[in-house]
């Protein structure tokens, strides 16, 4: 198999759940999308060129945020939204947003190293 071969190309219905939630809640926000079937994610340490003054969707954003990435079929983005924004303590001041992308092709990197059988052995 050659690694380029458009097969490994996996084109069903994927989107991408971001999630820039207040440093230190990435893992929060991770173990909540577990919870409504996410199999992981990645937790980015992000800094934003504004202000803690500037406000978006009428929320004070923090120029020091973590940023959630997680890549999840379609079925369940909606329940993972739903279940990121539940854990977040607004009260307590925890603050942020979670919105979703389509995703057109997905592959791993992962790459599996062909034996030529006629070479075997030499």
């Amino acid at each position: 198999m050659d690694i380029f071969d458009n097969e490994i190309f996996d084109d069903d219905n994927y989107k991408l759940v971001i999630a820039i939630v207040e440093r230190g809640f990435g893992g929060d926000a991770i173990n909540a999308a577990k919870t409504a079937g996410a199999k992981g994610g990645v937790v980015i340490n992000g800094k934003g060129t504004g202000t803690s003054q500037r406000k978006f969707f009428g929320i004070a954003v923090d120029p020091e945020n973590d940023i959630v990435m997680i890549l999840v079929n379609s079925e369940i983005v909606v329940p993972i939204m739903k279940a990121i924004y539940a854990s977040s303590n607004y009260k307590a001041g925890q603050r942020g947003f979670v919105f979703a992308f389509p995703v057109s092709y997905v592959t791993g990197m992962t790459h599996i190293k062909e034996i030529d059988e006629e070479n075997e052995g030499e």
